[in-house]
């Protein structure tokens, strides 16, 4: 439980109020990702409406034009425009490190 904790207050230093569905996106893009916005909603069980947002806010820009987290990047499926491919940006991939770091520290607190 400790390093589950941890990873929820390394997520919340990007935002005190980072949801929940916002972090478990972000997770399964760590492990699945590059993949698209409907294999994110078919793993977090969530509406496409949900994905959009939570990718729109770990990515540049969220909602009405306000900066994102900046941890990844959607673009179209070249083989198909309707889909998005969601992945880790460079940022992304630090945050992804630390939680993985975070996961094999040890159980010394």
């Amino acid at each position: 439980m400790k390093k589950l904790l941890k990873i929820i207050q390394l997520m919340q230093t990007l935002d005190e109020r980072m949801q929940a569905q916002t972090i478990l996106v972000f997770l399964l893009v760590c492990e699945f990702g590059p993949c698209r916005m409907a294999s994110i909603r078919k793993m977090a069980n969530i509406s496409q409406a949900s994905v959009s947002r939570n990718c729109a806010a770990l990515g540049r820009i969220h909602r009405r034009g306000e900066p994102g987290f900046e941890l990844v990047d959607t673009e179209e499926d070249p083989m198909d425009r309707k889909h998005k491919f969601v992945q880790l940006t460079q940022k992304g991939e630090r945050y992804k490190q630390m939680i993985q770091d975070l996961i094999q520290e040890g159980d010394s607190d």
